[in-house]
C-alpha cells in the first residue's frame, strides 16, 4: 500500500530543485510529463515569475523522498500546499475561493496601451514606483505632488513621439486590482471616458495610491520582493514586446 502524503517531507532544496525542472521544461511539458493540470487559483511566485504550486510540491516530494506524488494523492488548497510552501519561505499567490488568482497573478493579466505594435509599460512604472522608489508612496497623494517625478521616470518607455503623460497610468490603474483614484464628491466614474478623466486628474488634482489590500500585503517583506520582481519583469517584456 502507498504510504500517505507527506508534505512534511519536502525542503526548499526539494522545491528549488521543481522550479529549476518547470523552467528547463516549460509550463506546458512540465505539467504534462509529471500529470499536473494548470493551476487555478494558487500559484508560487518565486523570482517574479510564476509556478503552478500544487505541481512543483508532487515534484518536490520526489526530489525529498524518492516518490513523486501523484495529482490525486493530495490537495492543492491553503491548509496543506501553500502553507507548506510558506513555512519553506516562499510566496504563494491566490485569491478568494472563486477567483483564478491573487494580486500579483492580477499584474500578469493588465493589459496595457500599444501603439505600433510597442506595448508601454507605464502602469507597471508607476505601481513599482509606488511599491519600491526611493520615497514608496503607499498612500494617496495628488498627481501634482509626484507629476515630473512620473514624468522622469516614464519617459524611457514611450511608445509615441511625445513624452508619456503621467495622468494617463494615474487614471489607468483603477481598473486594475491594485489602485485606488479618488474622484470628487459627486462625480460617478461610471459615465466617464479615459480621456475625461484624464482631463479631470489634472484640473481637479486627483489623488491616487495602491489600495488598502496591496498596502497591507506591502507589510511582509518576502511578499514585497516578489511583487517588485514581478513588476520588473512584466516592464521588461512589455517594452520588448514579448507576449504574456
Amino acid at each position: 500500500m502507498t504510504p500517505p502524503a507527506n508534505l512534511e517531507s519536502i525542503d526548499r532544496r526539494s522545491v528549488l530543485r521543481a522550479v529549476a525542472e518547470y523552467d528547463e521544461l516549460g509550463q506546458s511539458e512540465f505539467l504534462s510529463r509529471r500529470g499536473y493540470g494548470e493551476a487555478r487559483n494558487f500559484r508560487l511566485v518565486h523570482e517574479g515569475r510564476f509556478y503552478d504550486s500544487k505541481a512543483i510540491v508532487g515534484v518536490a516530494h520526489g526530489y525529498a523522498t524518492g516518490r513523486f506524488l501523484d495529482n490525486t494523492e493530495f490537495s492543492g488548497g491553503l491548509a496543506t500546499v501553500a502553507d507548506r510552501l510558506r513555512e519553506l519561505g516562499f510566496v504563494v499567490d491566490h485569491g478568494g475561493k472563486h477567483a483564478h488568482g491573487g494580486l500579483l497573478w492580477d499584474l500578469e493579466n493588465t493589459t496595457v496601451f500599444t501603439r505600433g505594435g510597442k506595448g508601454a509599460a507605464y502602469k507597471f512604472v508607476v505601481l513599482r514606483w509606488a511599491v519600491d522608489g526611493p520615497d514608496p508612496q503607499r498612500e494617496a497623494v495628488p498627481l501634482s505632488k509626484v507629476r515630473d517625478e512620473l514624468a522622469a521616470l516614464l519617459a524611457p518607455y514611450a511608445v509615441a513621439d511625445s513624452a508619456p503623460r503621467p495622468a494617463d497610468p494615474w487614471v489607468a490603474l483603477r481598473s486594475s486590482g491594485w489602485w485606488t483614484l479618488h474622484l470628487p464628491d459627486g462625480v460617478e466614474e461610471g459615465g466617464l471616458t479615459h480621456q475625461e478623466l484624464h482631463k479631470l486628474a489634472v484640473k481637479d488634482d486627483l489623488a491616487a495610491g495602491l489600495n488598502e489590500a496591496v498596502r497591507e500585503k506591502l507589510g511582509d517583506p518576502l511578499w514585497r520582493d516578489e511583487a517588485v520582481a514581478v513588476l520588473t519583469r512584466r516592464i521588461a517584456e512589455v517594452s520588448a514586446g514579448l507576449p504574456g
